[in-house]
């Protein structure tokens, strides 16, 4: 898993490698799109990534309660929230507006951007994907014109057809700069919130070079041996964030509305910042090792109110 996340990060970092990869999956899944509904794709893709076909009329699990919500639950609030430009507006409107990262520009096209308006580190994100991203420590060693080619792929794509995440079916493509708050990689503080209460976290954070991803339960307890398929496990506890119950309230006041959601925080120093909000984490198709904890994510997650209305 070691040297599959550091293939990863090569290919990362090479632009032509990310466009040219990027543009094939992307005419793969539009044929995909024309040949499979929704329904039949997800069932797919589900064996395909778990090994076993999803229960989609009685789901037990968490992947398949995640399954079941994509084709089943609409929201009109989760489209607003998954859209990194958007949810800002919803994180104001949940009274939060202190978390938030000073968005520096937004374009429709990277080629509209303008480096001279720019600070010597910034961020520039797509707003309607994941993992779309680059970030600028000095900006003039930063080849904005190959990663011009590089965002513009990104912004031919609809992340609807990898997943069929509905809630990204309709959303505006475009990019968004921020400046870097801290000068460091940081730790990524992921709150799952299951009907409005955080019952796990997973953290990201990287160590010689390598991104570890692990999961605690809501008192920072680690699930040492759990794997969700992403990225290797560091299998050590991280020192228990200064701020964590108050991370903790704010993902909940901030998720209370949505049966699941993950609510990704920061802590600089002390200082809380927002990152994002995702509904359906790795479309839903983790492989979560071992299976006890996707069944005891599951058993968190009450869609039967959702089903009965």
């Amino acid at each position: 898993m070691k040297s599959v996340s550091k293939l990863k990060n090569l290919i990362k970092s090479n632009d032509f490698a990310r466009i040219f990869i990027e543009e094939r999956k992307r005419i793969k899944y539009g044929r995909l799109l024309k040949k499979y509904s929704d329904r039949e794709f997800i069932e797919m893709l589900y064996e395909r990534n778990i090994g076993r076909r999803p229960d989609l009329d009685d789901p037990k699990t968490f992947t398949e309660k995640l399954q079941w919500l994509k084709l089943n639950y609409r929201d009109p609030d989760i489209p607003l929230a998954s859209d990194k430009y958007e949810a800002k507006k919803y994180i104001e409107r949940r009274g939060f507006s202190e978390l938030l990262i000073p968005t520096l520009a937004v374009y429709d096209s990277a080629d509209e951007i303008n480096p001279d308006d720019l600070p010597d580190e910034f961020i520039i994100k797509a707003t309607h994907g994941s993992g779309w991203n680059f970030i600028c420590r000095d900006k003039k060693s930063f080849n904005l014109k190959a990663k011009k080619k590089v965002m513009n792929s990104w912004l031919r794509q609809n992340l609807y057809v990898y997943g069929r995440e509905w809630n990204y079916k309709d959303q505006k493509p475009r990019l968004i700069i921020e400046p870097l708050i801290d000068d460091k990689p940081l730790v990524d503080y992921k709150f799952l919130c299951f009907n409005g209460k955080c019952k796990a976290v997973q953290v990201n954070h990287d160590d010689g070079g390598i991104h570890y991803v692990d999961y605690y339960d809501d008192e920072w307890n680690l699930f040492p041996d759990m794997g969700s398929g992403t990225a290797p496990i560091f299998g050590r506890p991280l020192a228990k964030p200064a701020v964590f119950e108050e991370m903790k309230a704010i993902a909940e006041k901030t998720a209370a509305d949505f049966p699941f959601v993950r609510v990704d925080l920061y802590d600089v120093n002390g200082k809380i910042y927002f990152g994002e909000m995702t509904f359906f984490p790795g479309s839903g198709f983790w492989h979560i090792t071992p299976e006890k904890y996707d069944n005891m994510f599951g058993e968190w997650l009450e869609i039967k109110e959702l089903v009965d209305d």
